[in-house]
């Protein structure tokens, strides 16, 4: 985690027009890094998941929920042989993702290690013969009963993009294809930890009963589609700008300027090395979710911040000319019928592809 850290730029002066008790212009911007702590999930998932003390330590700095949607992503054809796992992710309306895990070259298991595989299902009438057909998910069990992980599709999908794991895809499959999301709510839990903001919470129950299935699939379902995204702001990067005034390229529309003396040393030297906001405060969550509200401008927020910046309590407040955002360890393309955000996270290289 990142705390705030200062970047001083000093723009040159001209020495000439120095004079006793000049006052020099001065203004400050903020870079907030904010990322994902723990895999996309279901609010099916999540109601199991919320109670694990695990989860609650990933979750318990986390401020910002995103709940969003997809059709229903499952496992099909899953073949289980020796320390290797085949499947496809699949959503019953796009081409299927092959997937091949070796667990003994992930360190998952020792090579010659057979574990148990348990197989869940979201229909109720499972397939208990292998390929088995429309996997919700699965978890892995040592010979003594132990636990060792668990995967749903997304959960896959965010180990292999985020954290490395090591796996093999069809050639020229796009594991991207199953991480678009459109977007219903955008809201923040900063006073709250985020598993009791949503914990009867009002707008999910009505999109959960508003909102249809957008998958073909026959086990497809509201609660199996709906998924949230949890973040947690990790960083943020103080920027002052000293020796510029409102028409700087950098200013940008109505920018905050201070006046510093020019005289006063110590004065320079508070601006350039005491940052306004340290991690944790709380005005880096106000402007996080006013700053996706007011791009995206969901269905179900009523309050859609067309003043942004202009906002109570945000980073403007703080003496903040402008805050600009970095999204990490997000791997999805998420959409409204007014803005979209392109994940960054790198491309498969060619040796993870099988041929």
């Amino acid at each position: 985690m990142r705390s705030a850290v200062g970047f001083a730029i000093l723009i040159a002066m001209d020495e000439t027009n120095e004079q006793d008790n000049a006052m020099i212009p001065a203004m400050r911007f903020a870079r907030v890094i904010a990322s994902t702590t723990y895999p996309i999930v279901s609010a099916y998932e999540f109601e199991f998941l919320q109670e694990e003390k695990i989860i609650r330590e990933r979750f318990g700095s986390s401020t910002i929920y995103i709940i969003a949607q997809r059709p229903l992503t499952y496992f099909d054809n899953v073949v289980y042989e020796a320390t290797n796992i085949w499947f496809e992710i699949a959503d019953g309306n796009g081409t299927p993702l092959p997937c091949r895990i070796d667990l003994a070259e992930n360190g998952i298991c020792e090579v010659g290690e057979i574990l148990e595989l348990e197989i869940g299902f979201h229909s109720d009438t499972p397939n208990c013969q292998q390929p088995h057909r429309n996997v919700g998910g699965f978890k892995l069990y040592r010979e003594n009963g132990e636990f060792v992980l668990w995967w749903s599709p997304q959960k896959f999908l965010y180990e292999m993009l985020v954290n490395g794991l090591k796996v093999y895809v069809g050639e020229e499959a796009d594991p991207y294809a199953f991480l678009d999301f459109r977007i219903h709510y955008i809201g923040q839990s900063f006073s709250q930890k985020v598993w009791d903001r949503l914990t009867g919470h009002t707008k999910m129950q009505k999109i959960l009963t508003r909102e249809r299935e957008l998958g073909s699939a026959p086990e497809a379902r509201a609660p199996f589609e709906i998924s949230l995204i949890i973040l947690q702001i990790t960083g943020v990067d103080d920027i002052p700008l000293i020796g510029a005034d409102a028409d700087h390229p950098l200013a940008g529309s109505n920018p905050i300027v201070f006046s510093l003396d020019s005289n006063d040393e110590s004065a320079f030297e508070r601006f350039m090395s005491t940052p306004r906001v340290q991690l944790g405060d709380e005005a880096l969550t106000r402007e996080l979710e006013a700053f996706l509200i007011h791009r995206f401008k969901p269905t179900y927020n009523e309050v859609l911040f067309a003043n942004y910046p202009n906002i109570i309590g945000g980073m403007r407040s703080k003496g903040y000319s402008s805050t600009e955002f970095i999204l990490e360890r997000l791997p999805a393309f998420l959409y409204t019928d007014n803005y979209s955000m392109v994940s960054a996270v790198s491309e498969l290289g060619d040796q993870d592809r099988e041929r």
